[in-house]
């Protein structure tokens, strides 16, 4: 009598660990499944929708002399929006303005101590990808002139 209430509750014991393994591995399962159905789409709808290029305009802003101006205030307009992009130069005279789109026209222009550059223009014609422009700054106008 006591081997059969051992051998019934080993029974009741196993099956109350089947159970409980079922159901774990039914959530993880669901889980894996969900996961599944949110993240294939995802990965598929990026996968058909192409890349945009994207263009980068950089350059170097200099004196009459050709030496670096830092801190000149570099200004990108787009020319469809008339939105103003600033960026200044670095202690060597660089400016970048990145991530641009390749489908529009835009201007740029360097100023420094109220004195500008003459205006430059990145144009959808242009098919690179990464377009320089060296700035200069002419030197102030003498009183008078």
């Amino acid at each position: 009598m006591v081997k059969e209430r051992r051998v019934k509750v080993m029974d009741e014991v196993r099956r109350a660990q089947r159970q409980a393994f079922s159901k774990t591995f039914r959530g993880v399962a669901l889980a894996l499944l969900m996961t599944a159905c949110v993240a294939v789409p995802a990965v598929l709808a990026a996968k058909d929708k192409p890349l945009r290029p994207s263009r980068v305009v950089t350059g170097l802003v200099s004196d009459e002399a050709d030496d670096p101006l830092s801190g000149a205030t570099v200004t990108l307009t787009d020319l469809e929006t008339g939105k103003k992009l600033a960026s200044y130069t670095g202690d060597d005279g660089r400016y970048l303005f990145s991530s641009l789109e390749t489908t529009r026209d835009y201007e740029v222009q360097a100023t420094h101590k109220g004195i500008a550059s003459r205006v430059r223009k990145v144009t959808t014609i242009d098919p690179r990808n990464k377009i320089t422009l060296n700035l200069q700054i002419p030197p102030p106008k003498e009183e008078g002139q």
